[in-house]
């Protein structure tokens, strides 16, 4: 069965960086190969930006795990496109 995404459960997946995050500075050990794998599937060419782009990979992976368990599980407001289009069609 499909659903459609509706503006609600859209605010609930969005993952977009609207606004500067707060930024915290700090001293990691960083595995190498790790990171040379991580730096090359992202595409990116330092340690600041692969380690970010990296965390929000995580995040948003996480985000989208939940956000499908909801809809395995019945427990989000959602209608079938069938109920959409009888929602759009004419009254008149």
């Amino acid at each position: 069965m499909a659903y459609i995404l509706t503006p609600r459960l859209l605010l609930y997946f969005s993952v977009g960086m609207e606004h500067t995050p707060p930024i915290h500075r700090t001293t990691i050990e960083i595995e190498v190969p790790a990171f040379e794998a991580a730096r090359e599937a992202l595409g990116t060419a330092g340690y600041k930006e692969t380690v970010n782009r990296a965390l929000r990979a995580v995040g948003r992976g996480d985000r989208l795990h939940r956000g499908a368990a909801l809809i395995r599980a019945g427990g989000l407001d959602l209608i079938t496109p069938e109920e959409l289009q009888e929602q759009r069609r004419s009254r008149v």
